[in-house]
């Protein structure tokens, strides 16, 4: 199964993959999809540890979004998977084959 079928499924009122995208320079900024490439991933100890974190660079800007999962082993694999291929373009990455 490829990541982005992993990963998307309905949290509230948004999906988990590809996150929603939001410019702190802008915040009418909001581009959509598997856009960019990933420069950042990162969870935070204070917070619930099934949120993920992630910064991508799009058109030389950076857009953070993030990604509420089912739990908190599952968001530590998907932290491991999304460091080992920073980088790489958020298209390739959902392309990605999981086991």
């Amino acid at each position: 199964m490829k990541l982005r079928d992993q990963l998307r499924t309905e949290k509230g009122t948004f999906y988990n993959w590809p996150p929603l995208w939001t410019n702190h320079q802008d915040p009418t900024d909001k581009p959509r999809g598997e856009i960019g490439n990933l420069e950042q991933v990162w969870m935070t100890p204070e917070a619930a540890d099934d949120i993920l974190f992630i910064a991508i660079d799009y058109q030389s800007r950076r857009y953070m979004g993030a990604m509420l999962l089912d739990s908190s082993a599952l968001c530590r694999q998907i932290y491991l998977l999304l460091q080992s291929h920073i980088g790489l373009s958020l298209e390739e990455i959902g392309a990605l084959d999981l086991p």
